[in-house]
């Protein structure tokens, strides 16, 4: 298979297709256009003053009219290039800001309760318990489901260079814990008069104020075309899946001429629907970070079950999945309401969503996870069973352990990989 709509397709028919390419097209506006209009926005923003919604549009008009125009390609090269400027550029704002402070003994002296990620499980924010819970079901589905990441492992030449690939994004998702909030610690600690609308420019204060000239355009320009190529990308994978999914299958003799006249009018759309997205991010007072994880969480949860087990277990049918997104889409409308709702109007239409251990979005989403997962086995049980040659090529056939290669073997290297994240949790309990 290329895509995750398409293995769904064979392992539990056509409608599973649609119904997953339609999500992947509302994730992609929702979230990742949404994600980096404003991200990019906020950029400009701090460094020129621009109106934000204003900077929002332009941006995300002139990307759509350079996707559309068919800069694609250029960019896919240059992806490698800008991850490995920004790591330099941010890994040296990290070096400058910690001599500024005086180094890590005086940034702990300064600032001891914002170098702890642990916190209570209470907490309104972050709870920690509930941090790691989310990342595991909402990390399963970004990494192991959402197309724009699996293309890439899919493209891979062997199964060893796939597990590789995938354990060295794994590796590089360790630095922004240091790349990224750290700085904003280090932030904290020099400037802590910063409150409101001024900490959503901390980034670009601390280019502009630590990393000399040339460190600092290098970076602004490597963000920035990050930027781009980000939502060059998701554009065109919205394009494709209207196209490739819905428009061909309602027109399946549709000419090429047309095909590409439909994908790029579906440009322009995404692109303005994801507009209209970051304005919802705008007007939000919960900070761009929990409504991209709020949203991604709420969106992926109905579906994630039924993918991951429909891939693990032999058990699962297509009955089964049906009633479990069903039933997912209904709690998810539901932690929608009452987010929209306010706390107090929340409280009163909703009341066993306001507990301590409901009512924070990762609690949340991990108890309709599990809801979702024994609707699904309960339903699949009493239902027709898939048959058993669609199971062969789409279920992992659990066949005892593959023999152990020594130094070369995945499961060694992810073994130390775990033990490096474990060993940074515990660091910065």
């Amino acid at each position: 298979v290329y895509t995750i709509p398409e293995f769904l397709e064979i392992r539990y028919g056509p409608p599973a297709r649609l119904v997953f390419s339609g999500l992947m097209v509302v994730i992609c506006i929702m979230t990742k256009t949404a994600f980096s209009l404003f991200a990019g926005a906020l950029v400009l923003k701090s460094l020129l003053g621009w109106d934000v919604m204003w900077t929002v549009t332009a941006l995300g008009l002139l990307t759509a009219f350079f996707t559309m125009a068919g800069g694609f390609t250029a960019v896919a090269y240059t992806d490698s290039l800008q991850t490995a400027i920004m790591l330099v550029g941010c890994g040296a704002m990290l070096a400058f800001g910690l001599g500024e402070v005086g180094g890590w003994s005086a940034l702990v002296e300064k600032a001891p309760e914002a170098l702890r990620i642990a916190r209570p499980y209470d907490d309104p924010v972050y709870p920690f318990w509930g941090v790691i819970a989310g990342a595991a079901y909402g990390g399963i589905f970004y990494w192991g489901i959402d197309q724009v990441n699996v293309q890439r492992v899919l493209g891979a030449p062997s199964l060893d260079q796939a597990r590789w690939g995938a354990m060295f994004a794994t590796l590089l998702k360790v630095t922004p814990v240091f790349l990224y909030a750290l700085p904003g610690v280090i932030a904290f600690a020099l400037y802590p008069g910063l409150e409101g609308e001024e900490t959503k420019g901390t980034f670009v204060l601390l280019l502009n104020r630590l990393l000399p000239s040339g460190f600092r355009g290098l970076v602004l320009a490597a963000l920035m075309a990050a930027l781009v190529s980000s939502l060059n990308s998701v554009m065109n994978s919205v394009s494709t899946m209207v196209v490739r999914d819905f428009a061909l299958r309602l027109r399946p003799g549709m000419s090429e001429r047309a095909q590409v006249q439909l994908g790029r009018a579906a440009i322009l759309a995404a692109a303005g629907l994801g507009i209209g997205a970051a304005y919802l991010v705008y007007r939000t007072q919960e900070g761009l970070y929990k409504y991209l994880q709020t949203i991604s969480i709420y969106l992926v949860m109905p579906v994630t079950p039924a993918i991951v087990f429909g891939i693990l277990s032999h058990r699962v049918t297509a009955a089964g999945a049906a009633a479990s997104v069903l039933a997912g889409v209904a709690l998810a409308a539901v932690f929608v309401a009452d987010q929209l709702a306010g706390p107090e109007a929340g409280g009163r239409l909703f009341p066993w969503l306001h507990h301590t251990l409901t009512l924070n979005y990762t609690y949340r989403g991990l108890w309709g996870t599990v809801a979702i997962t024994v609707v699904l086995f309960a339903v699949s049980a009493f239902t027709r069973r898939t048959a058993a040659e669609k199971l062969a090529i789409s279920t992992y056939q659990w066949r005892g352990l593959e023999p152990f290669r020594g130094l070369k073997d995945w499961r060694l290297q992810w073994l130390v990989l775990a033990l490096v994240s474990v060993a940074i949790y515990a660091w910065l309990w």
